[in-house]
């Protein structure tokens, strides 16, 4: 980066740092910080009614961890925003349609989403090790291309639940089924997985798992009716 572009990013983070309070994230409608902004120090459950629905495409984390969404009511494919300057949004650019932070006074209040059990709830990465950029999972994803993030992840945080992950849409091809913890690499399925969805709170299958994987394939049992 030039030191004139190293300049322009800090003004921009002095600036935003100066007008926003703790806990706060500002976004954008355009790359690289321009056009229109607004800025959010608690949840926003709709963008819609703010007219930056499906718009924003960078982002000035200022505090906090914020969790963004592509659905409204913080549903769809979510990822996390750690403090951080983002000039472009990537996979989540032009898709976001609410946001809420995770850590604070906040953090307490994840189980909103209208009856839906929000602590079901998986991450994959795009690094080993849990690292690189994330997407988060609550509900069935049919084909993570249209996240822009097909065969992208190398490893996996499943926070509860049982989800399966597919190398094919659909939940076709090679499938296997991890259960609570955290996976710092996919054998057999890194950078293969093309969807996934949770399809039990519990061990869903009639023998013990063998998880010295880090996984359990699905066709190995049957699943308990």
């Amino acid at each position: 980066m030039t030191k004139i572009a190293n300049g322009l990013l800090t003004g921009i983070l002095l600036v935003a740092a100066g007008s926003a309070a703790a806990d706060s994230i500002t976004f954008y409608q355009d790359d690289n910080f321009r056009g229109r902004q607004f800025t959010a120090d608690r949840p926003v459950a709709d963008f819609g009614r703010n007219g930056f629905n499906d718009r924003v495409r960078s982002a000035v984390v200022h505090d906090g961890r914020w969790e963004i969404c592509v659905d409204a009511d913080f549903n769809g494919g979510c990822g996390v925003l750690p403090p951080g300057a983002y000039p472009n949004l990537g996979a989540y650019a032009g898709r976001v349609s609410s946001v809420r932070p995770i850590d604070g006074n906040y953090a307490g209040n994840r189980s909103d989403d209208r009856g839906r059990n929000r602590g079901a709830r998986a991450t994959l990465f795009e690094g080993p090790n849990l690292t690189g950029r994330s997407y988060a999972l609550n509900d069935a994803m049919t084909n993570l291309g249209t996240a822009g993030f097909n065969d992208r992840a190398s490893s996996l945080r499943v926070e509860s639940g049982y989800w399966i992950f597919c190398s094919d849409s659909d939940f076709r091809g090679e499938c296997r089924t991890f259960g609570p913890g955290e996976y710092a690499s996919l054998p057999g399925l890194n950078n293969a997985i093309s969807s996934g969805r949770r399809i039990s709170n519990d061990y869903p299958y009639g023998d013990k798992p063998d998880w010295q994987r880090g996984s359990f394939r699905q066709s190995q049992n049957t699943p308990n009716r």
